[in-house]
């Protein structure tokens, strides 16, 4: 079976020969009707506080549906909204963390909500920069969830913290394998959205026989008279599966043009010829036809239409325009149709007495989050329908070029599909805007924009004349266009609105003349977070070997927190905490050991419940390391493992045992094997007290290392195909691998041992152990072996 899979923009279409969707089950209710339905008004509340930028209110609420719908199954939705605040706007992780496992519990029966949840988890660990054990959930998300769009994202933060951690090979072939994983809905997508990049990409057990670099020619065909070639490339080293992407764009057909020019009723077919198929066809053609289909977008803008307002000027035009690509059907300007409105905040009494009305007429009326009946703050006032046309909009014609694998993902040999491009496929989509005018449209005198613009006059009036062309509102009123997008990439009828509110004057010539903020707490939190951007900046310099550019970077952050400090010790509490927590770790990155350690002493001291201080005490331990003060790093590992509530007691675990390792190390050959027992008990000790720790692989292996000096060759074999097999992303695979292949070779399995040196080799050719493996590997081929 061959499957061809095309998508524009995160919108992966996809044709299965010989499949069925299966039905999908429904979730077993567990609150009442009634209580899904409150709990669900709840949650809708919160959101719109959020929408209004009331973040504390919108936590407060959502909050409120966990107290008072325990049972509900909504009350997972509120889980992950929770979750998502304090992993992305208070960058609380541990508290982002607890509410992610709630939802990711098997009492959730909705997978696609666990499998999120489940990701998310993992970013929190990445996030707090806790590579092994991101690792781990990650892994649980590709192994418990293979067919969810979250697989793609689990590789690919894989990939990131392997590349944060320097094992580039392990990060490529991470980064290699987003595109490759397949959601089992992917194929219901038959839509393109015009002006975006078309992917398409193919599944077949044959490619494996082509030549390196060979390219798969496949043909796309436009009901408008289009035809172009696309070339699809191996994606990774699956050589099963190829990608090739080529931009759509609004225009006059021009074959072989390299773009494939679209209008909004055309359809778009792929052909792909399978030479030899599974059931001894030969040549058969497998095709794909999808539509052209574009997402409207409506905006209020100034005179130019180059910005989006948020006022409009009463005495003033209303300049309006919509964007919607597939409504551009002919060479001539085209036009569509839009509702603009003019609304009126409603007086208290007009909405006590709705309010009266509504609760007796409908005792169970729709409740807000205070108990009272939701009701429409605004009422209409003028309306009228005005016709837009299409125009000409100069823009840069895009220019093709190989995108990236997005997140689409692969099933099983001879399919194929894809999925919504969520990490890597995104930034190739803003070469193919929807308006683009060609040169050749130009001459022929084509509009081909899909870029829909009129004015309407507002005028101020007290009085509103019906059926005129003029609407009339007052300042303060709130002017609505209305769009009713009747094919775009979704199901069914797509609203679109565009809200400005009614001033008096003018908008224009604005100039910002002082920028200084006066409240002091805001000034310090503001401070804050653009120390942490430095920082950020600062380590992504460090990581690419820029040190002057990194160096730059902390310093800067460095004098940011330094200015602020006495204010913040003025003010106390989360500030002169966070401040604490930033200059600890600007200091350790600057590797200032000192002043790191005594800023994290100072934390532990002054905010001995601060959720950073086992991270405080892990820094202090990692310095007094670097410092050779071993017993003293002990103490300091063995207090944080001491820390029951601790995510870190793991990580702390394994630095005893790397301690007493390096006493070892350190230690005459007649007082270091007592030494290397003990190390060997605390490395056991990960394994057995902390399984869930991202450090268990590495402790396994060390633990294998331990039975390699004892010459316990036998139990060391079995200890490192454990480490291979179930923790892919330990550090020092290279290591293990060469120990393995040197435990093979000392049993007089010489043939094993040179599969495992060849294995290093390939997969870890920049280790430094690579060069040891390929002349051991040399000279057992010249052995015979």
């Amino acid at each position: 079976m061959n499957r061809i899979t095309f998508a524009a923009l995160g919108l992966y279409l996809s044709l299965t020969l010989g499949g069925i969707r299966p039905a999908i089950s429904q979730d077993a209710a567990r609150g009442s009707i009634i209580e899904d339905r409150a709990a669900r008004k709840l949650l809708e509340a919160g959101d719109a506080r959020l929408e209004a930028d009331e973040a504390s209110k919108a936590v407060e609420i959502w909050q409120s549906v966990l107290e008072r719908y325990p049972s509900s199954r909504v009350r997972f939705e509120a889980h992950i909204r929770l979750g998502n605040h304090f992993l992305e706007r208070e960058r609380a992780y541990d508290k982002a963390r607890v509410q992610f496992e709630e939802v990711a519990s098997e009492e959730n029966r909705d997978q696609d909500q666990r499998a999120e949840a489940t990701l998310r988890m993992g970013v929190c660990f990445y996030e707090a920069r806790n590579f092994g054990k991101c690792f781990s959930v990650m892994r649980d998300v590709i192994e418990h969830f293979p067919v969810s769009r979250q697989v793609n994202q689990a590789y690919y933060y894989i990939g990131l913290g392997h590349f944060q951690l320097g094992h580039y090979s392990r990060a490529i072939d991470a980064l290699e394998k987003v595109g490759t994983s397949m959601g089992e809905n992917d194929s219901q997508l038959e839509k393109v959205e015009a002006g975006k990049r078309l992917f398409v990409k193919i599944e077949d057990a044959d490619l494996a026989a082509l030549e390196p670099g060979t390219p798969v020619i496949v043909q796309c065909e436009t009901s408008g008279g289009d035809v172009e070639q696309v070339k699809c490339f191996p994606v990774g080293r699956n050589v099963r599966i190829v990608l090739g992407s080529i931009v759509t764009t609004l225009g006059v057909p021009q074959k072989n043009s390299g773009l494939l020019e679209v209008k909004g009723d055309d359809t778009v077919k792929v052909v792909y010829i399978d030479q030899h198929t599974a059931d001894k066809s030969f040549n058969r053609q497998v095709l794909h036809q999808a539509t052209i289909v574009g997402d409207g977008v409506v905006s209020i803008t100034d005179g130019a239409f180059a910005e989006t307002l948020q006022g409009v000027v009463l005495g003033k035009a209303i300049n309006i325009q919509t964007n919607d690509p597939d409504r551009d059907m002919t060479d001539a300007a085209d036009q569509i149709e839009v509702t603009v409105e003019v609304h009126r905040a409603k007086t208290d009494e007009e909405i006590e007495q709705e309010s009266i009305a509504i609760l007796a007429a409908d005792g169970d009326a729709d409740l807000d989050e205070n108990g009272q009946p939701k009701i429409e703050r605004y009422k209409k006032i003028d309306e009228i329908n005005v016709v837009l046309s299409e125009v000409v909009v100069e823009t840069i014609r895009p220019v093709d070029k190989v995108a990236p694998a997005g997140d689409s993902v692969a099933s099983p040999a001879d399919g194929a599909s894809a999925v919504p491009a969520d990490n890597t496929a995104a930034a190739t989509d803003a070469v193919a805007g929807a308006a683009t005018d060609s040169p050749a449209d130009a001459a022929n005198d084509t509009v081909h924009s899909g870029v829909f613009r009129a004015a309407v006059s507002l005028v101020r009036a007290e009085e509103v004349v019906a059926g005129d062309a003029v609407l009339q509102a007052l300042p303060g009123d709130l002017v609505r266009v209305t769009y009713r997008d009747e094919r775009n990439s979704g199901e069914g009828l797509l609203i679109v609105k565009g809200e400005a509110r009614c001033i008096e004057g003018n908008l224009g010539g604005v100039r910002v003349t002082r920028t200084e903020i006066s409240d002091r707490e805001l000034r310090v939190g503001t401070r804050l977070k653009t120390a942490h951007a430095l920082t950020n900046i600062a380590t992504r310099y460090k990581e690419f070997g820029l040190k002057r550019n990194a160096d730059a970077k902390y310093q800067s952050a460095l004098v940011l927190c330094e200015d602020i400090m006495t204010e913040a010790r003025q003010l106390g509490g989360r500030l002169l905490e966070e401040t604490y927590v930033q200059l600890w770790k600007i200091y350790f990155e600057m590797d200032r050991l000192e002043l790191a350690a005594a800023m994290a002493q100072r934390l532990q001291q002054e905010f001995p419940n601060s959720g950073f201080v086992d991270d405080a005490l892990l820094q202090l331990a990692d310095v007094a390391v670097s410092q050779g003060n071993l017993n003293r790093a002990i103490g300091l590992y063995n207090r944080l493992v001491n820390m029951k509530t601790s995510q870190l007691r793991g990580e702390a675990q394994f630095g005893v045992a790397e301690c007493y390792e390096r006493m070892a190390e350190a230690s005459p050959e007649a007082g270091a094997q007592q030494l290397y027992d003990r190390a060997f008990q605390e490395f056991k000790k990960v394994f057995d007290q902390f399984p869930d720790s991202g450090r268990v692989g590495e402790a396994v292996a060390r633990m294998a290392n331990y039975y390699y000096r004892q010459k316990d060759y036998a139990r060391a074999i079995d200890t490192f195909e454990t480490v291979l097999a179930n923790h892919p992303d330990a550090k020092f695979l290279d290591v293990i691998l060469f120990n393995y292949g040197r435990c093979l070779y000392r049993m007089d399995r010489r043939a094993d041992a040179r599969r495992r040196f060849d294995q290093l080799i390939g997969d870890y050719p920049e280790s430094a152990l690579a060069e040891d493996a390929r002349k051991i590997s040399e000279a057992l081929a010249r052995a015979g072996t």
